[in-house]
This record gives C-alpha cells, sequence and structure tokens, in this order.
C-alpha cells in the first residue's frame, strides 16, 4: 500500500514562527537603510523652508513699508537665532517708536537649531544690541549682509545679501 501524505481537507495553511520572523528581519533592515536618507531629506525640506521664510519676511516688510507708507524693520536677535517684524508706530519726543508689525509667518521666527546666525553686517539698535533692516516706504533698504551657517557635518554657510538703494535681496550658497 502505497504512503497517502495526511493531509485533511479541512486542514489550514500557515506560517511558521521562523518564516514570520524572516519577514519581520527583512522589514527591519529595509526600514533601518529608509531611516537616515528620510531624516536626511526632512532636514533639508526644514532648511530649505527656513531660508525661505527668512527671503519672505525681508520681501514682505519692504513691501508693507510701500504700500502702508510706514517703516518697517526686520530685528535680528542673534543670541536668540530669531527674527521678528516691526513698524513704525509715531514719534515721541522726536524719537522713533515702533510696534510689533503682523506677519504672513506670524511674531517671531526661530530658525531650526542647525542653521545659526552667524554674522550680520548691517544697523544695530545700541540699546537691545540686535541688528534690522529698514524697509522704507519709497522702496529702499539698508544694506545688509547677514551669513547662516548650517551646523551639521557639512558646515554650509548662507550668504543672504540686501543691496541697499534697489532693495533686492539675494541668497547665495557656500562651502
Amino acid at each position: 500500500m502505497k504512503d497517502v501524505p495526511r493531509h485533511s481537507s479541512g486542514g489550514r495553511s500557515a506560517f511558521t514562527l521562523l518564516e514570520l520572523l524572516v519577514v519581520i528581519i527583512i522589514i527591519a533592515a529595509l526600514s533601518m537603510s529608509i531611516v537616515p536618507v528620510y531624516i536626511f531629506s526632512m532636514n533639508g525640506i526644514e532648511m530649505r523652508n527656513a531660508r525661505n521664510d527668512l527671503l519672505a519676511a525681508i520681501r514682505y516688510a519692504q513691501e508693507m513699508a510701500v504700500r502702508e507708507s510706514r517703516e518697517y524693520r526686520i530685528i535680528f536677535d542673534l543670541d536668540e537665532n530669531r527674527y521678528y517684524l516691526e513698524r513704525l508706530a509715531g514719534l515721541d519726543k522726536e524719537e522713533k517708536v515702533f510696534e510689533p508689525a503682523e506677519s504672513l509667518l506670524g511674531e517671531e521666527q526661530r530658525l531650526p537649531e542647525f542653521l545659526t546666525l552667524t554674522k550680520m553686517k548691517g544697523r544695530q539698535n545700541k540699546q537691545t544690541r540686535n541688528y534690522y533692516i529698514r524697509c522704507l516706504p519709497n522702496g529702499t533698504s539698508d544694506k545688509a549682509t547677514i551669513e547662516l551657517r548650517d551646523t551639521r557635518a557639512r558646515n554650509i554657510r548662507y550668504i543672504l545679501e540686501i543691496s541697499g538703494p534697489l532693495g533686492q535681496v539675494s541668497m547665495e550658497e557656500r562651502r
């Protein structure tokens, strides 16, 4: 008599524990190789967004100064790694008084941890020691240079320049 396999017609086929472990190990290995690429690309997106937000804030201040016929300022706090907008509120004893300005980006903007404001050439407030860029109603802006540094391994610098009377804003990447 021949050996007949003992398969019952109602039996189920299933994965063995070993097969499940192999699949889990393969998925874990793929995940481990994809996570660094994902993190790197997300940091790149955050870097690009922070740079674009800064450029947009400067252009917004320039536009609002012309539109409202009043001086706007972009204030840079190098110690806190942040910037924000102010607008001329009026005069008090022949001194200009500024108030926080609403912007497209909210009250203040902080740069990501790995992007720092390292150098700035421009006007400086004597009391607060913060740097600022004036945007005037006639469309001119202060001439200024801002250096942003990527503090991660690549150590890339971004040089943002405002070209004074023309108010042109440009950004260049340097290694």
